[in-house]
């Protein structure tokens, strides 16, 4: 698998900076969020997170340069601003900022999945009302930032990494609705640092998009607000079953 050789700001500068775009404001990040985005907590990765993420393809490599590391148990309510009992134990996805830094935005994988009181079953979790934002992936944001070449657009921040460790241009979004806010069908905030217009993206939800009415619908849509700002948008066909 290829990957992008780069400077990377992200490993030999400041290790919690925040975010430096207007969107970020000027509030101090979440305190827990910065411990464990710093070099203290460098590679603390419990085994069954680590199993979780080589599961999906990940590289060592990506998971030390992405930060993906355990949440200590007595973290994980600090973290979410409540306290989620059925929680063993939390995997943090960090969310690198296209213009340097994190995000000050909090996302984790539980374990185990459990099932709220919808009857739904929940495997990640993030703070009440946090809202959804991009999830860019290190070894190709250079190129996802600056040239022209087509982009993928993937459902899910660990099949987004997967993509990127081949030398494709990634950018992961959260769910099928993950790209727009609750009564907007416009793009978030976020893609304004991309460049789409006369760009193919390559819209990869999860392989039940054809059989799923709910899911085909967001994705139609997704693909109809990246035409909107000009891209050249297609809908990509995975096999049955390739939902990480």
């Amino acid at each position: 698998m290829s990957t992008e050789t780069t400077d990377d700001p992200y490993l030999d500068g400041p290790t919690c900076s925040m975010e430096t775009s207007a969107r970020a404001g000027t509030s101090r990040m979440n305190a827990p969020l910065e411990m464990l985005l710093s070099e203290r907590s460098r590679d603390v990765l419990a085994p069954e997170h680590r199993a979780d993420l080589r599961k999906s393809g990940l590289t060592e490599a990506t998971i030390s340069r992405q930060r993906l590391r355990s949440v200590p148990p007595d973290m994980i309510g600090p973290l979410l601003g409540f306290d989620p009992r059925a929680v063993a134990s939390a995997l943090l996805i960090p969310f690198p900022s296209p213009t340097g830094g994190f995000m000050d935005h909090v996302r984790m994988k539980v374990f185990p999945p459990f099932t709220n009181a919808s009857g739904n079953t929940v495997k990640y979790l993030q703070p009440r009302g946090s809202g959804v934002r991009l999830f860019f992936p290190l070894a190709t944001l250079r190129r996802v930032l600056t040239d022209d070449e087509p982009l993928w657009l993937v459902e899910g921040e660990k099949k987004a990494l997967a993509v990127a460790q081949l030398g494709l241009p990634a950018v992961g979004f959260c769910g099928i609705e993950g790209w727009h806010v609750a009564g907007s069908r416009a793009l978030l905030p976020d893609f304004d640092d991309l460049l789409l217009r006369g760009r193919v993206v390559e819209l990869v939800p999860d392989g039940d998009w054809r059989t799923n009415q709910n899911v085909e619908r967001g994705a139609i849509r997704f693909a109809e607000a990246l035409e909107a700002r000009g891209a050249r948008a297609r809908l990509v066909v995975l096999p049955i079953g390739r939902i990480a």
